[in-house]
């Protein structure tokens, strides 16, 4: 079901069931009202015609004095009956010239309920009946008056012929304005629909008109731009990564390429042979090397912190990355700074994956030596209670601070950097991998001298 006929149906439900309480109460208040008169005029009827009856002090009641005061009665009453018995069940007065063909059924039971009570009132078929017991100082007797309330009837039928007519015609005109109502409400949502529809891949960079922004249509719009600027800013990472990845590829194969082809174009001695298969087997290595880091950056790009379930002492695995990284290269200079070691070791673990953790540091080590003039690098841990920082430092040339905001980004190198074998991608491997892992990393340049990474994990 579409958003419009849902809120069309909705609306027209609400509508229709606060009309429907609305008339059913009016149906009520009127019944009740129109009832209750009905009875408030038969009960003063019956007390007048009583008080006329016992007044008289004789023995004898003239009914045809009783029957004319009845009839010069203003108050007239559709199918009046009226039986006046006295303390013996008696009837003594009747308005009926044939009291074996009354309309009413009186009993010996409802002469003694009037006695107990008083008064009542009850239904008898179609008529409404009043029962009073009448007391005077000479005179007791008990009053029945019962009638047809054809007026208040046919007011009532008249009343809920109009309700229901009304009903269904607003209900109708309910739905019918609800229909076009929400058509309006949606109108908005439509056109955001259509301009993201005309939204290709070749026009990343278009952008919805924002009408209001306040509303709610306007904070979608303004999420939707929001959404797209991701969007495009994902493509234009995916562009320069597919591009840089093809260029560095394309280097060592072009390299691997020339080499085989200037070696067959001539005999050689068997020293030239070698020297070529070498340099193709460092080429080799070298794009192994490359893929290899492309594939730990294309892991640490996708959601894995339900690997991150080691507890990890940091130090340790500094001193593990400091001699892995000394046999590898006996030429670098690693110094670890630990002056600042708590009493509780608990502030030196963290949460994470020791692989990627290592991978992390090796890169920050492995960079800031290669960049040093002395291929030297001081590392020191600074835990607390709240979280655990650590910083990475060199001697190179620094960091200019146009590069600050671009050195995480893959591929990105330096011009200060360019004759310095790297590609660019590890930078932007230890950033993610930080991240993964709770933690933020900034650059404190001291340009054009010396450059400072700090790490802070937060311990949760």
């Amino acid at each position: 079901m579409q958003i419009r006929t849902r809120l069309t149906v909705q609306f027209s439900l609400l509508v229709s069931g606060i009309l429907l309480v609305t008339f059913l109460a009016v149906y009520f208040f009127t019944y009740y009202n129109v009832t209750e008169d009905f009875y408030d005029r038969l009960r003063s009827k019956a007390k007048s015609q009583a008080e006329l009856l016992l007044k008289v002090q004789v023995p004898l009641i003239n009914a045809e004095v009783l029957k004319a005061l009845d009839e010069t009665n203003r108050d007239l009453i559709y199918d009046e009956n009226i039986f006046i018995f006295d303390e013996k069940n008696r009837l003594i007065y009747s308005n009926s010239t044939t009291p074996q063909l009354k309309a009413l059924h009186v009993s010996n039971y409802w002469l003694d309920e009037i006695r107990k009570a008083g008064q009542i009132r009850y239904d008898d078929g179609d008529y409404k009946v009043v029962g009073l017991y009448y007391k005077y100082p000479f005179n007791k007797a008990v009053v029945m008056l019962g009638a047809k309330d054809l007026y208040g009837q046919a007011n009532l039928s008249n009343l809920k012929t109009l309700l229901t007519v009304l009903y269904l015609i607003v209900t109708f005109v309910v739905a019918i304005v609800g229909w076009i109502f929400s058509k309006r409400a949606l109108r908005p949502i439509s056109k955001v629909m259509n301009a993201v529809e005309g939204i290709l891949p070749q026009k990343l960079d278009t952008r919805l008109n924002v009408p209001n922004q306040k509303d709610e249509i306007g904070r979608l719009t303004i999420t939707f731009n929001k959404l797209l600027d991701r969007i495009e800013t994902a493509f234009q990472m995916q562009k320069i990564f597919v591009a840089n990845v093809s260029h560095e590829l394309k280097n060592p194969l072009t390299k691997i390429k020339s080499q085989l082809e200037v070696s067959m174009l001539k005999e050689r001695n068997p020293a030239e042979y070698q020297m070529t298969i070498r340099s193709v087997l460092e080429d080799i290595q070298e794009l192994g090397q490359l893929s290899n880091t492309l594939l730990e950056l294309a892991k640490v790009s996708e959601d894995q912190r339900d690997l991150l379930t080691e507890l990890i002492r940091v130090d340790d695995l500094l001193l593990d990355c400091r001699m892995n990284l000394a046999q590898a290269n006996p030429t670098y200079n690693i110094q670890l700074n630990f002056d600042e070691l708590p009493e509780d070791d608990t502030w030196l673990e963290i949460t994470g994956n020791s692989t990627l953790l290592k991978t992390a540091f090796l890169n920050l080590m492995d960079n800031a030596c290669k960049f040093s003039e002395d291929n030297a690098v001081t590392v020191c841990l600074l835990p607390s209670r709240g979280q655990l920082g650590l910083t990475f430092s060199d001697n190179g040339k620094g960091i200019p601070d146009k590069d600050k905001s671009l050195v995480f980004q893959p591929f990105y190198r330096s011009d200060n950097t360019a004759n310095i074998k790297g590609y660019g991608i590890g930078l932007s491997l230890v950033e993610r991998i930080v991240k993964l892992h709770n933690g933020s990393i900034s650059i404190q340049s001291n340009f054009p001298k010396g450059t400072t990474f700090r790490l802070t994990f937060l311990r949760l």
